[in-house]
């Protein structure tokens, strides 16, 4: 899980005792991440997981393009002369 420079953003996250909401965030993150699934499903996503799987599913295979989408970048390719190259088979 990536995280955030903090210490640039403290100031703007504590609470009224002075403790840092990014702690409490923590914690809460801790306890659903060991929270034991119920049957028949993977556990509770919490907010930005769904997000990270994409990224992570995209970075390793691309990005799918529908073919209007495809034309489009290569009718543009064509009239800019800027490159647009397919992988074979991806088109």
């Amino acid at each position: 899980m990536r995280r955030r420079n903090r210490a640039s953003q403290a100031a703007a996250y504590t609470n009224l005792d002075g403790s840092l909401i990014v702690n409490k965030s923590d914690d809460w993150i801790h306890v659903f991440r060991n929270t034991k699934p119920a049957p028949g499903t993977n556990g509770p996503l919490i907010p930005g997981d769904p997000e990270r799987e994409a990224e992570a599913i995209r970075s390793k295979e691309g990005i799918l393009l529908i073919k209007p989408v495809v034309d489009d970048l290569l009718d543009i390719s064509r009239k800019t002369g800027i490159p647009f190259h397919l992988e074979p088979g991806h088109a």
